[in-house]
């Protein structure tokens, strides 16, 4: 292993490159964040949703980022492909299945 492969953090002391894991890496990641919060929810915005939720599409992440959403409680934006609206309507249709069983 060559010096230049090991990398100092403050977390984990020398962690090397050359062994660590290659992630996958989110859709999002060069995106602009502002793309994923529009404002309003009728004419420009709704395109930019849909924009926003063409990334999302394509992402390899994209189902885990809608897990975190819905454990974080995630009021705003496009996380995992899915709207504030379509979120709630989400965790509600959960919420009624819990009680029916």
């Amino acid at each position: 292993m060559n010096r230049d492969s090991i990398v100092r953090t403050p977390y984990y002391g020398a962690v090397s490159t050359a062994v660590a894991p290659e992630r996958p890496r989110a859709a999002c990641a060069d995106e602009d964040p502002e793309l994923f919060f529009p404002i309003g929810d009728s004419g420009p915005a709704l395109l930019q949703e849909e924009e926003a939720k063409a990334v999302c599409r394509r992402c390899p992440l994209m189902e885990s980022c809608l897990q975190g959403a819905l454990e974080r409680g995630e009021t705003a934006g496009v996380w995992g492909g899915l709207s504030e609206k379509e979120r709630r309507s989400l965790k509600r249709r959960a919420a009624r299945s819990r009680a029916a069983s």
